[in-house]
């Protein structure tokens, strides 16, 4: 029994040289050695913080590389922010059309009517007046072009491809009017977690939804090159009124000239100053070299020791607040 109570008194007493050295306890802070561990456990943050920049910069430059700018986090936002204002603007001219009044490419938005179900029309007249009902477009058009807003395209590049995905989710919408339960059907299966991992969720769809159109032998009547080219201008000019994007002729020689569609000032500055105060909002979180600290009726007090992530956290600034 006398063997056991002095082995805990040795292992108690090891215990409390132990706080001692780290500095647990208010009255041993000033030990020497306390100081040299907040510099360590300072720099360990530090490094996780770096690590979490790192790896937000690379994953921005990967999605960049790959023409998927649209998944990234600064993409996400820019859609959420510009869908409702974009909605306005074609639901606007959609009514100018009806009215048969003038405007540019008006004739291209017909085909763009054809991205809404049979119920949103009665014997060829438009029903709904609500903005709403286009919200499907305008994700489709600004994810095209958020795809490449940090690299410069081409004004018929851009087109085309908007007018191919207002073409797609035309087709889907004839396919979900003509066999609402084969298209119920795909779409479950292409819901959560179906979709394999390791592929572009969008281009996956894409292939999954043309099989199963061009499988049921539904007959579309294709939009032509030209069709696809007016529309996706037409949307590209509500996108310069919305400041997201501009055209620039560029002459390339005596006898070409080229339109190039590229981000203006603002949209760019808006992008880098948006990522730089959201890179530093997940850094790789690691175990603590020290204790943490205890949260004492505040949710910013407690944990890290770093406080301060813009600027240099001094171990005895850290040390005098504990």
């Amino acid at each position: 029994m006398s063997d056991i109570l002095n082995q805990q008194q040795q292992d108690l007493q090891l215990q409390l040289q132990e706080l001692v050295k780290v500095g647990v306890g208010g009255k041993f802070k000033d030990n020497s050695d306390y100081t040299k561990r907040i510099q360590e456990e300072l720099e360990f943050e530090d490094a996780m913080l770096q690590g979490g920049i790192d790896r937000f910069r690379k994953t921005v430059k990967d999605a960049i590389a790959k023409g998927q700018e649209s998944t990234t986090l600064h993409g996400l936002v820019l859609q959420q922010k510009y869908i409702t204002k974009l909605s306005l603007l074609i639901n606007g001219d959609i009514k100018t059309m009806e009215d048969g009044g003038a405007g540019n490419r008006m004739t291209a938005l017909k085909l763009l009517c054809q991205c809404l179900p049979k119920s949103a029309f009665d014997k060829g007249v438009f029903l709904s007046k609500e903005h709403t009902v286009w919200d499907t477009c305008s994700l489709i058009v600004l994810k095209n072009t958020i795809d490449g807003i940090s690299n410069e395209t081409t004004m018929n590049k851009l087109a085309i491809k908007i007018g191919t995905g207002l073409m797609m989710e035309a087709r889907i919408t004839m396919f979900k009017d003509r066999d609402k339960e084969n298209y119920n059907r795909i779409y479950k299966r292409l819901a959560g977690k179906n979709i394999p991992q390791k592929v572009n969720r969008y281009q996956y769809k894409h292939k999954v939804w043309t099989y199963m159109i061009n499988k049921n032998q539904l007959e579309f009547d294709d939009w032509g090159k030209e069709g696809r080219l007016h529309l996706g201008v037409k949307m590209i000019g509500f996108l310069e009124k919305l400041g997201l994007v501009k055209h620039q002729n560029r002459k390339l020689n005596k006898f070409k000239t080229v339109t190039y569609v590229e981000a203006t000032r603002k949209i760019i500055d808006e992008i880098r100053n948006f990522n730089i105060k959201n890179e530093a909002l997940q850094p790789k979180y690691l175990p603590m070299l020290m204790p943490p600290r205890k949260w004492e009726y505040n949710p910013f007090v407690g944990g890290y020791y770093g406080r301060k992530h813009n600027h240099e956290n001094k171990p005895d600034e850290v040390k005098n607040a504990l």
